[in-house]
């Protein structure tokens, strides 16, 4: 009787303590299910013209209590796409898969609207989200987190992305450096002789053109002017005669000639004396 009793009673507690473990689940599960469920059409998209184009749906889970909820996207880099020349490829470019690790996420936000030109809310919506190369996005792999700016509650799960595309070439070719050398080298041997030119047009006496403009004009000599006659013969007044001292001269030029004349002979007779 007793176990028969007993039976019961533990079929009871244990209907109990599984309606209890229901019921947790349940209670846990409805944030998540409030949440609502995001989902990407293409998650692979090309780049154009520096741009990715997402096109999202979104279901909110519940009919919002706004026609639009600020939301924020993060997306946080996970494996970049690298370009690179090497001594192996030197002319074609090879894809380097590099992984990223602790990358800080790149945040956008954004207005996302649940209702109609009308005004009625719905509980699902379809947009487009745009990436651009000037706003920090490369050609790599990212994260997708969306988060409500109310509460903080995550938009379904976190979406794994791949952004194609070419990024910038990176040189890593080990010889570059040395083809530079020996064009500097060519280019400092043929500045020299050019300088040397230069030296000896510098070393030569320059010409004075003052000099070849005497040289090569003739010397224009001053017209012969014609010896002028005597006087007039007219006299001025307060001057002296000009005939009178020229005669005065005469005389004077006359005696002493005749003095050296008698001094001479006289010389002459006392030597004949002597002899």
């Amino acid at each position: 009787m007793r176990s028969a009793r007993f039976l019961p009673r533990f079929t009871i507690r244990l209907l109990a303590g599984a309606l209890l473990v229901v019921s947790a689940l349940l209670i846990l599960a409805r944030p998540v299910l409030a949440a609502g469920t995001v989902t990407v059409a293409e998650r692979s998209p090309e780049e154009e013209d520096g741009r990715w184009k997402l096109k999202m749906t979104m279901n909110y889970g519940t009919t919002p209590h706004l026609a639009h909820i600020p939301m924020i996207f993060a997306f946080t880099p996970t494996a970049h796409y690298e370009r690179a020349l090497t001594d192996q490829s030197p002319e074609k470019p090879i894809l380097n898969k590099i992984p990223l690790k602790g990358q800080q996420s790149i945040n956008e936000s954004m207005d996302v609207g649940f209702a109609d030109a009308s005004g009625k809310v719905f509980t699902t919506t379809k947009f487009d989200f745009v990436l651009r190369r000037d706003r920090g996005f490369e050609s790599g792999e990212y994260d997708l987190k969306i988060t409500r700016v109310s509460d903080g509650v995550q938009m379904g799960q976190t979406q794994k992305l791949i952004l194609k595309g070419e990024n910038p070439v990176i040189d890593r070719r080990a010889i570059v450096f040395a083809g530079e050398k020996k064009k500097e080298k060519k280019e400092e041997k043929k500045v020299e002789p050019e300088m040397e030119k230069a030296g000896d047009t510098a070393d030569a006496p320059a010409e004075d053109p003052a000099s070849t403009d005497t040289a090569e004009a003739p010397v224009e000599t001053p017209p012969a002017v014609e010896p002028k006659q005597g006087g007039c013969g007219c006299r001025t007044t307060g001057a002296p005669p000009a005939g009178g001292a020229a005669l005065a001269g005469l005389a004077l030029a006359g005696l002493a000639l005749g003095r050296r004349r008698s001094s001479v002979r006289g010389r002459a007779g006392q030597f004949r004396r002597a002899q």
